[in-house]
């Protein structure tokens, strides 16, 4: 277990300074770009972000499970991933006046168009930043990240100045630029793992052994995409471009306290955990220790940011977006159960059960996606937080039921008991905001 810890250590450490890099983004786009063109973005960056999960395919955590890569492996998994990449690149090109009927937003088609580009790096940093994973090289690949949003923002902030482009089309081109520069580094950063630095070759069967594991692994990411993201596609069809944008960046800003305590620390699980995987005592034990930690700091978490949503609002985003803060004040309410779900599926993965992870969510698309039809009838963001908190928290007891029952053999009555004082602070709180 304290290797487990040391390496969630050196994660959390190497993803701050990208969050740093990453939240200091927010700051400055939030004053110099509208409502209006950020929702004009996640309408498009839903789709950019099923293309990228086709491109990639589940094959990451593959390449991460795979004991052994050769040479000719490696060259043949990296070629795979840019031919993937190219064809996913064409085909969202070609979708670009389909986007623009089917949201009726001026510019989305020419966004479409500049965003296409970026899922050619997207595809092909694949290996190299799973490589790198692999081996706990986490500095590297926060490295990559710091040093693409930071020549990004730079762009942006450039563009702004001295050109005369629509706003939109600069903000297409800070992800294009985001993406381009994360795959160069992570590629310069890979000749460093012993699987090497991956180049061109003709041998893209080379992927066959690893769809097994990615096929299961690419459903569930397919799945949580559609959980996660119909409602930005809801929003922007039945609403309108300016509440996307205040509900995208509300979701954004709730997402920060997840990506500081349980993005930051997902990466290490796997690596770390999978030469115990035959051990399912020993797994159940650190991941039932694991979890009730990541509750007592979820719990806390979730209600600071949501009583003092309006104050975190001002200082974020400034003034001009105060319309988030009653959005986010309550979708913080669901951060202390995503704090723990969140690292769910490292330890389906370290069990080599991405077929029940997928099953899992089945269920959960079902719930996320039933909460954001009864939100999106009602056009109401606030009913639609409502019902996706409720969701998540069904989500939560699914998810474990079959993690416990059908992948560790065990009964999850302690797991789930473990969570009763956390959830009744957290009933309270909500309670409270309610109400006021």
């Amino acid at each position: 277990m304290h290797g487990l810890y040391s390496a969630i250590l050196k994660s959390l450490t190497s993803r701050y300074a990208l969050y740093g890099a990453q939240i200091t983004s927010v700051l400055v786009l939030a004053r110099i770009f509208e409502p209006r063109d950020f929702g004009v973005l996640a309408a498009v960056q839903v789709f950019v972000v099923l293309f990228q999960m086709l491109a990639e395919g589940g094959l990451g955590p593959a390449i991460i499970s795979r004991d052994k890569i050769t040479p000719e492996d490696r060259d043949g998994i990296f070629s795979a991933t840019v031919l993937i990449g190219l064809c996913m690149a064409v085909c969202f090109a070609i979708l670009g006046p389909a986007l623009q009927a089917f949201y009726k937003m001026e510019g989305i088609s020419t966004v479409a168009l500049i965003l296409s580009m970026s899922l050619i790096p997207t595809a092909a940093l694949t290996f190299p930043q799973a490589a790198l994973l692999k081996e706990q090289f986490y500095f590297r690949v926060s490295a990559a990240g710091i040093i693409a949003e930071a020549l990004s923002l730079f762009l942006v902030f450039g563009l702004h100045r001295f050109s005369g482009l629509a706003p939109i089309k600069m903000l297409s081109l800070k992800t294009l630029t985001m993406a381009s520069m994360n795959f160069l580094c992570l590629y310069a950063f890979s000749s460093k793992t012993t699987t090497g630095r991956p180049g061109p070759s003709r041998r893209i069967s080379a992927i066959r052994p690893l769809l097994s594991f990615s096929l299961y692994q690419f459903g569930f990411n397919l799945l949580v995409f559609s959980s996660r993201n119909t409602d930005n596609i809801l929003v922007g069809k039945f609403m309108s471009a300016g509440a996307l944008g205040i509900y995208d960046r509300a979701y954004q800003l709730m997402r920060y306290p997840l990506m500081l305590l349980t993005f930051a620390m997902t990466p290490a699980i796997q690596p770390m955990l999978r030469k115990h995987a035959s051990d399912s005592v020993y797994i159940e034990n650190v991941h039932r220790s694991f979890t009730l930690r990541l509750s007592w700091i979820g719990v806390p978490a979730g209600l600071i940011l949501s009583l003092s949503s309006e104050w975190v609002v001002r200082i974020l985003l400034g003034s001009n977006w105060l319309g988030v803060a009653p959005v986010i004040r309550i979708l913080a309410l669901s951060i202390p159960v995503q704090v723990v779900l969140s690292t769910s599926g490292s330890f389906f993965q370290t069990m080599n059960r991405t077929d029940m992870l997928f099953v899992s969510g089945i269920a959960s698309t079902i719930l996320m996606i039933a909460a954001m039809l009864f939100g999106v009838v009602h056009r109401d963001l606030a009913i639609l937080c409502w019902a996706l908190d409720a969701a998540f928290y069904l989500s939560f007891l699914q998810s474990y039921y079959i993690f416990y029952r059908y992948v560790l053999r065990m009964s999850p009555a302690p797991f789930f008991r473990q969570f009763l004082l956390p959830v009744l602070i957290l009933a309270v709180g909500g309670f409270y905001v309610a109400v006021n």
